[in-house]
């Protein structure tokens, strides 16, 4: 604790062997509001300073038994006293004698016979650095007990991001390698988790429901929401919506989750519905980046996007929906906007064209290179890991 302050007294030490110098220098110090214990000898002094380390110590040299050299050293040896400040009063002169006194550990050296306005000055100087000492470890003290107490904090916020990204993921169902619909993705959530989400399922043996959502915002609040949007889809709890068309199911979410119950918080969606027998996908946006379809024979994909607001914002909002034919070996991305709002590395923000050149690549080539496409995004940031959630959805149409 902070011993030392300007309002209270100083407590002094006193070492000397000669009871008159006890008297009169006590004396002097008493005058001056100082609390002062004159001690006869260096045992003594160890002994009264251990049991109450005093604030600064005056000491003679020249002792019986034990000399303020040897007392100073053994003073300086205890952790709990080796900081105060110890003044050697002495009637040796020779620069030897002051060399040992501060080798000892003195903070300074007074010649008797003394000045008191001297020691007065010097006492009062060397008890101000103590003061000031004092404060400062004070605050080093504080400011190390903040510090501990943001790191549990940010260590109990990183858990419980990656815990809740951990449910997310748990919740997407796992690629599906056969069969005429094949699916890949990769979901990477940001430092901060910023919300994102996807999925997809049979609603009945014809049809094939596939979509991705992003929360507004970053942290735990937003995780829940996606998940609990996914857990919507999943068991198709919207009795007002027909999950086969991807508008309906939309304007079922935006009432389901208005933003005045949801802390603020809205989300963009893509919804599509793939039918076996037609090979029409019917879909729908609210406000989020259109899905891209490479059909097999366009070297340019195809913009797959419907005009409507992000879910949540607005009570009676309407959205629209749209169809298109899939031919065979034709693949659609659902993706984020956190795959190409990329700060790069030269400060300019990175574009979806970015995105369309390198998907257009995998297309052409190998199936499933979804790593490739985040290990380029990275590269051009320059960091190892992106400012928001990176999520991609791949769906593979025989």
């Amino acid at each position: 604790m902070c011993a030392i302050s300007a309002e209270n007294p100083a407590n002094v030490l006193l070492v000397d062997d000669t009871p008159a110098n006890l008297q009169v220098l006590g004396g002097m110090l008493k005058d001056q509001g100082c609390i002062v214990r004159p001690v006869p000898s260096g045992k003594l002094a160890i002994r009264f300073a251990e049991a109450d380390p005093p604030d600064i110590i005056l000491l003679d040299i020249m002792m019986p038994e034990m000399d303020g050299y040897e007392v100073c050293r053994r003073l300086k040896q205890k952790e709990e006293l080796r900081e105060i400040p110890v003044i050697f009063i002495s009637a040796l002169q020779e620069t030897v004698d002051k060399v040992k006194a501060f080798s000892a550990g003195g903070v300074d050296f007074i010649s008797k016979p003394f000045q008191f306005e001297e020691v007065e000055a010097r006492v009062r100087t060397h008890l101000n650095i103590r003061r000031l000492q004092v404060q400062l470890e004070c605050q080093n003290r504080q400011l190390s007990e903040l510090n501990d107490a943001l790191s549990a904090s940010r260590n109990a916020l990183e858990s419980q991001l990656a815990d809740a990204a951990s449910y997310v993921v748990s919740l997407i169902p796992p690629p599906i390698r056969e069969g005429d619909i094949q699916t890949d993705w990769l979901y990477v959530p940001s430092t901060q988790l910023g919300g994102d989400a996807l999925g997809y399922h049979w609603i009945d043996d014809m049809h094939f429901a596939l979509y991705l959502l992003d929360v507004s915002g970053h942290g735990v609040g937003p995780a829940l929401l996606s998940v609990s949007v996914l857990n919507t889809l999943r068991t198709q709890s919207l009795p007002e919506a027909d999950f086969l068309r991807p508008d309906q199911v939309l304007a079922a979410l935006n009432s389901r989750f208005p933003t005045s119950e949801q802390h603020g918080q809205y989300f963009t969606m893509w919804y599509g519905v793939f039918d076996r027998k037609d090979r029409m996908l019917r879909y729908a946006s609210g406000g989020h980046p259109p899905a891209l379809l490479f059909d097999g024979s366009q070297a340019q994909p195809v913009d797959l996007d419907t005009q409507g607001v992000p879910i949540g914002l607005f009570p009676e909002a309407q959205y629209c929906p749209a169809a298109a034919h899939i031919p065979p070996a034709s693949r659609v991305y659902l993706y984020s906007d956190g795959c190409y709002e990329i700060e790069m590395a030269n400060g300019e923000v990175g574009g979806r064209q970015g995105l369309v050149r390198c998907l257009r690549r995998f297309s052409a080539g190998q199936v499933g290179q979804l790593d490739d496409v985040y290990r380029d995004a990275i590269k051009a940031q320059g960091r190892e890991r992106l400012d928001d959630d990176f999520s991609i959805l791949c769906a593979t149409f025989a």
